[in-house]
């Protein structure tokens, strides 16, 4: 996915641009999930967004335009560390693995200085630790309750790294000790994942967006549609494209299962153009979630379970 980093003047042409993005958008495996107008102008006032040791990027696709930013700090000293950040329409489709590369390469050929990159998120963050792993981090610390969370118990942060000495030789050199994840933890993750990419798949921009319904949907998935008529993936997007629908959708009922590692099953009653039917879906999750199954059967007006 072809995309570039673009310098962010955020004490000065930028300002509005970074304050509008860092406050429309909900990012919400960070400790702040949403920031107010006076917190982020605050914030570039302290030099957060731009210093001597901390710099911002603009994350510009070719097809997709500004799509997020990536802040990199302590660039005077041998670790630094990476805060990368997209804006919602544009997760889940791969995105992030393309802009972390590029960041890395920034960093090791633009601060001589840098012997490591570092980045941390919570351990429920599957999405940005497929990220790392996908571009060649080793995860190298699992930090119990060191994440604070403002409605529940804290989480674990992990960390991941990427070494100078790797980068310029293409290797990775693998942590030499286990790191070991509470299991349910991570299946409670995946299925979050998976039931944001199901919220996005019916949304109606998405489902007229031949492209976006292309990176839910996996290579060979099938649908049973609720005339009983079997539905491939090209077959789909085209019916989707002439009538994605219109108005709020409502999920109801809703049942997930882990089926196997990085398979999930979701059940749910949706209400939707005015009709209402019980929906399953079947997700794979490597790394992405893209579904392979979808079925949907009519509930009558009025039927109850």
């Amino acid at each position: 996915m072809p995309l570039h980093l673009t310098p962010l003047a955020a004490a000065g042409e930028d300002r509005d641009e970074l304050v509008s993005f860092l406050t429309r958008n909900v990012f919400p495996f960070h400790v702040r999930p949403q920031s107010t107008e006076q917190q982020v102008r605050a914030a570039i006032d302290a030099g957060d967004w731009g210093n001597g040791e901390t710099e911002a990027l603009w994350i510009d696709d070719e097809e997709r335009g500004r799509v997020g930013i990536v802040r990199l700090h302590d660039l005077t000293d041998a670790t630094a560390m990476v805060d990368l950040r997209l804006g919602e329409p544009h997760r889940g489709f791969g995105v992030g693995a393309s802009a972390l590369a590029a960041a890395t390469d920034h960093v090791f050929r633009k601060h001589p200085a840098v012997l490591r990159l570092e980045g941390q998120t919570r351990e429920d963050n599957i999405a940005m630790r497929r990220t790392f792993e996908r571009c060649g981090w080793v995860l190298e610390a699992h930090y119990r309750d060191g994440w604070p969370v403002a409605d529940g118990e804290p989480l674990a942060s992990v960390a991941f790294s990427v070494l100078r000495r790797d980068w310029a030789n293409g290797t990775t050199t693998v942590a030499p000790w286990p790191v070991l994840t509470d299991p349910s933890r991570d299946a409670k993750a995946l299925i979050a994942a998976t039931w944001e990419a199901e919220e996005r798949l019916l949304t109606p921009a998405v489902r007229a967006d031949a492209a976006r319904l292309r990176e839910l949907l996996a290579a060979d998935f099938v649908e049973i549609g609720q005339s009983g008529r079997r539905w491939t993936r090209d077959e789909i997007i085209a019916a989707l494209a002439s009538d994605p629908g219109r108005g709020e959708i409502e999920i109801g009922e809703r049942e997930a299962r882990q089926l196997a590692p990085g398979l999930v099953l979701l059940n749910y009653v949706l209400r939707f153009d005015g009709r209402s039917s019980r929906r399953t879906s079947i997700w794979r999750v490597d790394p992405e979630p893209r579904c392979v199954f979808h079925q949907g059967t009519s509930v009558p007006r009025g039927s109850a379970r």
